[in-house]
């Protein structure tokens, strides 16, 4: 359910080798740079709050266990999700982890552009019907918020308009940020194991995630 982390046109990345045997080294050694909030990620609270937890604050309980699949891959491009859908597919979810599933990456690349200008998208209704139900963590695979588009023409647009970043980091909800291969899970639940690096008091950590049935 992670993407490879590898170039990409959005987010700055850079491998760069420190050491290698080729070279008289006794060991093949890498330096990595890019930023915390690329490919597939986890955003804890503290990404929209001073005042919220860090990645490692996180505790693993909150990351790993049940999880509900909300499958919306029927969507349109471009069309808001609303708490009216979510409760017509979702009225199975329980208190928890909770994946919205719309097999974006079938019908772009995660390199198009498209994949960022086309998605649906999720709008104010649907934050707060995830919040009534009791979600603790909520996974995306797509650009989840309508204004991420904006990034494309270099406008950064203030937080109140990151519905989703907005909404649920500031009433303590994780997101996981940018799955994949969610068409590969049938049914409306697996077992999740979300995984982030323990960075101290960071606000978010690329993570690889994976799922069981």
């Amino acid at each position: 359910m992670s993407y490879p982390i590898e170039p990409h046109w959005r987010w700055k990345f850079e491998k760069t080798l420190l050491r290698d045997y080729f070279l008289g080294g006794p060991l093949r050694e890498e330096v990595l740079y890019m930023p915390v909030h690329c490919f597939t990620h986890i955003d804890p609270p503290l990404h929209a709050t001073a005042k919220g937890a860090g990645i490692d604050e996180i505790p693993l309980s909150r990351l790993i266990g049940p999880a509900s699949i909300i499958d919306l891959s029927h969507l349109p491009e471009n069309e808001e999700i609303t708490a009216d859908m979510l409760e017509r597919v979702g009225n199975h979810i329980t208190e928890g982890i909770v994946l919205i599933k719309t097999c974006w990456n079938l019908r772009y690349s995660i390199h198009e552009s498209a994949f960022w200008t086309s998605a649906p998208y999720m709008g104010q209704s649907a934050g707060e019907w995830l919040i009534e139900r009791g979600a603790r963590a909520v996974g995306f695979d797509f650009p989840q918020d309508y204004v991420l588009r904006d990034f494309f023409s270099g406008r950064i647009p203030a937080l109140e308009e990151m519905t989703m970043h907005h909404l649920l980091l500031r009433n303590n909800v994780v997101q996981l940020e940018y799955l994949t291969n969610l068409d590969r899970l049938t049914g409306s639940t697996a077992y999740i194991y979300a995984i982030p690096l323990r960075l101290a008091r960071t606000a978010g950590s690329p993570a690889r995630i994976f799922a069981q049935q």
